[in-house]
């Protein structure tokens, strides 16, 4: 089993066992200790568990922002939908900007039929998927790596991403509702805000289940910046549909 299956099982025990012993982890995970306890270690330097005396604590998780390895498998057909719709925007000689998220990470794999397009991001996964192919332009951003998160995170790489003017900002967000987009990272937030900025148009990949009632504190940017949302599911909400059409934000569902 890869370490990101392991590190999402080990997640969703937690969910359901807050705080649970080790040996008890052990068995319910059939994972050698050795390899359990790496991957706990992970889990914990991402703040979201602490060991305490033998026992397994997850911590509260409001506004953490949850490590590449769980995030990366999670609601991944739904990300290649999304994906695979805003790759139906982007026509040859374009700029793009592709953020961090591991949702529009994924439109790297649907690019390969474009030519000349000149590609912005702070995501080494997309810099490494987008590096051998000879009609792009693979720009990635400099600055510091955040641990476990594919990111290039600090002043720098926003100082960087100030360089370029894009046609598209290819961007995620962990939950919308009528007052913006939100993070549950600072600078995850800093570095996509300067990206919009420097965007013709914005395109927000969400999916429904980010839809909801603000539960993330760092505000990425107001409704009406984005341009165009793509979805999966038929928005019902009203008063959001009004917004969007009083603001002349595009709604595509996947």
């Amino acid at each position: 089993m890869k370490s990101s299956q392991r590190i999402n099982k080990l997640i969703e025990i937690l969910k359901d066992h807050p705080t649970i012993h080790i040996t008890t982890l052990q068995k319910n995970t059939n994972t050698p200790i050795s390899t359990l306890r790496r991957d706990l270690m992970i889990l914990e330097q991402q703040h979201l568990i602490k060991r305490e005396a033998g026992k397994i604590i997850l911590l509260k998780q409001e506004n953490i922002e949850y490590a590449w390895l769980y995030r990366e498998n999670k609601n991944t057909l739904l990300k290649d939908k999304l994906c695979k719709t805003a790759s139906n925007l982007i026509q040859n000689n374009n700029a793009i900007f592709i953020d961090s998220s591991t949702t529009c990470t994924k439109l790297a794999t649907y690019l390969n039929n474009f030519s000349n397009l000149k590609i912005i991001t702070n995501n080494l996964i997309v810099a490494s998927q987008l590096q051998n192919h000879m009609n792009f332009s693979v720009f990635i951003s400099v600055g510091l790596i955040k641990p476990y998160s594919q990111s290039v995170l600090d002043n720098e790489a926003i100082r960087f991403i100030h360089q370029f003017k894009t046609k598209y900002a290819f961007v995620s967000c962990s939950t919308i509702d009528l007052s913006g987009l939100y993070m549950a990272d600072l600078l995850q937030a800093q570095v996509k805000r300067e990206a919009i900025k420097q965007s013709e148009k914005t395109v927000a990949l969400i999916d429904s289940s980010k839809f909801k009632n603000n539960q993330d504190f760092i505000k990425l940017c107001d409704l009406s910046d984005i341009d165009i949302l793509i979805t999966d599911k038929k928005i019902t909400d009203t008063k959001f549909i009004n917004f969007c059409k009083v603001h002349n934000i595009q709604i595509i569902n996947s």
